[in-house]
């Protein structure tokens, strides 16, 4: 009996543990036009206040909430980090500089997923640009993946054109970057929320 509560518990572990959602992001700056300058990516995770209920957690929903309309009060969000991969076994982390890499256990639907890139070859010269990612499609594992970002100074992209597909096991998003131009950080809803570490 006591073997088969045993078998039993490590099956579950082992079936929870496989059953665990996942988010995975790639950014990196354009190399052409960052050249020898360095930047700094951070991320942070917000959600609405008020979410939609989640359902059932492997359909491919699309989320009713207008992003677009959200302000800083209506949204609850964690800090800024660096660096969103695990600990070298050194017990050293790799910097990473004009990239950002992240992935984790997150069900990333109706979150806003916020990047912070700030030029630290000359910090005090040039502010700081956001890029803000609405999360309006549901699926248990998502993979984005944001190449090829030119850094505007003092803007905000707010991407909402997300090419978007689903493939056999995860939602991979991959927006282009190559016309957008961004609105003005001071003009935005999100200000208070995008300068808040």
């Amino acid at each position: 009996m006591r073997s088969l509560l045993t078998c039993l518990t490590v099956f579950y572990c082992a079936v929870a543990a496989a059953q665990s959602p996942g988010l995975t992001i790639d950014v990196s700056m354009d190399p052409i036009e960052a050249g020898s300058i360095r930047y700094k990516i951070e991320m942070k995770l917000c959600e609405p206040i008020h979410k939609t209920e989640k359902g059932g957690w492997f359909s491919h929903d699309t989320s009713k909430i207008d992003f677009a309309s959200l302000k800083s009060a209506d949204i609850d969000c964690g800090e800024y980090f660096d660096n969103g991969m695990p600990t070298l076994l050194s017990g050293e982390e790799e910097p990473l500089i004009n990239k950002f890499k992240f992935s984790n256990q997150v069900f990333a639907w109706e979150m806003l997923i916020v990047f912070r890139i700030t030029n630290i070859s000359s910090r005090g010269l040039w502010p700081p640009m956001y890029i803000v990612i609405p999360m309006r499609y549901k699926s248990f594992r998502t993979h984005i993946d944001l190449t090829g970002v030119k850094f505007l100074s003092d803007k905000l992209i707010f991407l909402t054109q997300l090419n978007a597909a689903y493939t056999k096991s995860y939602l991979s998003i991959n927006p282009s970057m190559k016309n957008e131009k961004g609105v003005e950080v001071r003009t935005s809803p999100l200000r208070e929320l995008l300068e808040k570490n």
